[in-house]
């Protein structure tokens, strides 16, 4: 049987593509890869827009006096102003002989003085942009984002590097561009994000000078977090502010929490390991007004013990889980009370909360008024502590 020739023609074309060349492949030699994007306002107004760019050829380590060495810093920092993000872009791609690609990003940093301002604008840019980086952590400077990616680390080797792991470990508010977007549009919510700063280098006390071994710049900090009210930063939380917002924000993965024995208990501390914890939220809103009530859980286990209690007593273990209970509890009350009577502004989101549970109500009585509401609503805080393990010893070691 013969095949017609006008099927073999619709079989040729068929399989023409296949056979092709990727016509619009780009080779890695043609693009510069952007691991870090930091922004800052200039005194003029304008936008001062910093690429961290990866370079290949310093990424790995070289033989040298028969040894490997790292390499220094293997990436380039390149910063242009503009009116718009999309203007500084361009004049830094007239800078690059290759094509500048975002998909490998990794970390935003926003400097202080832009956050202040109102991030709303700026972050349309990465909404729209094609390259998109929704994924990437997004972090606030105390002080100018140029100089976070400017940073010289010692064990990594970009500034990103470490940005990226701190952002992603357990133990710091870790906060991604698209959520960090889709709070800032939730009813009732506010935005937060990991603080990012520069830690100088200890300095001799008596001389007053640095050990001029050591990078006057130290180390890179994430610890804390930046707060806002609408799109703008107005302040910060310290590290102990923070592990109580994210009680609240139930975004507690790991912690550590440590309670001091009063002395006629027979002094010393106990530390806990937070294994698993969660929140929970009761609220009333009604003619009488607003109630909010916070239930944390958390199943912790004893991994330092030095005190004279002894965890295979139920009673004295009971006595240890208030402690624990009175010290989570502490970290909650702390971060309510710099929102309430510090700042004044529903920094924890507690409205959205509200409006999730009586939607009708919030938009009916209190949105409007939420602002004026706040400082005065009550906040009742019962952690909800559960002891598993001890340890592999009841009693902490003593001398004859």
């Amino acid at each position: 049987m013969q095949v017609k020739p006008v099927i073999l023609s619709m079989m040729f074309f068929l399989i023409l593509p296949l056979l092709t060349g990727c016509w619009s492949k780009v080779e890695v030699n043609d693009v510069a890869i952007v691991t870090a994007v930091g922004l800052d306002k200039t005194d003029k107004g304008k936008i001062q827009l910093s690429l961290e760019l990866a370079v290949p050829r310093l990424l790995g380590v070289t033989n040298q006096s028969g040894g490997e060495k790292l390499e220094a810093k293997a990436g380039w920092i390149l910063s242009a102003e503009g009116e718009t993000i999309l203007e500084a872009y361009r004049y830094i791609q007239q800078k690059v002989q290759r094509k500048i690609v975002f998909y490998h990003s990794k970390v935003i940093v926003i400097g202080e003085k832009l956050a202040r301002s109102g991030v709303l604008p700026v972050l349309d840019f990465f909404e729209r942009y094609k390259q998109s980086q929704i994924k990437s952590h997004i972090l606030f400077a105390k002080g100018k984002a140029v100089d976070i990616l400017e940073y010289n680390p010692v064990f990594e080797k970009l500034s990103s590097e470490i940005m990226r792991e701190e952002a992603k470990s357990k133990k710091n508010v870790s906060v991604r561009l698209l959520q960090f977007m889709d709070m800032l549009v939730s009813p009732g919510n506010t935005p937060m994000a990991a603080r990012v700063q520069l830690i100088p280098a200890q300095t001799d006390k008596n001389s007053g000078e640095s050990d001029p071994g050591i990078s006057k710049i130290s180390s890179l900090s994430v610890r804390g977090a930046a707060v806002f009210h609408k799109d703008q930063l107005i302040g910060w939380l310290n590290e102990t502010e923070t592990r109580g917002a994210m009680w609240l924000k139930n975004r507690m993965k790991d912690a550590v929490t440590t309670a001091e024995v009063p002395v006629e208990k027979g002094g010393g501390r106990i530390s806990a390991q937070v294994h698993t914890a969660s929140t929970k939220y009761h609220t009333l809103a009604g003619t009488k007004g607003i109630t909010i009530t916070v239930d944390p859980y958390a199943e912790v286990s004893i991994f330092e013990n030095t005190s004279k209690l002894d965890m295979s007593s139920p009673k004295d273990l009971e006595y240890v889980r208030t402690l624990v209970t009175e010290d989570v509890k502490a970290r909650i009350e702390l971060v309510c009370r710099e929102a309430q009577l510090g700042y004044k502004k529903d920094i924890l989101g507690f409205g959205h909360i509200i409006y999730r549970q009586h939607p009708k109500q919030w938009n009916k009585s209190y949105a409007k008024e939420w602002e004026k509401l706040f400082p005065e609503v009550p906040i009742n805080i019962t952690p909800h502590i559960t002891i598993t393990q001890v340890g592999l010893t009841n009693k902490s070691i003593e001398l004859e």
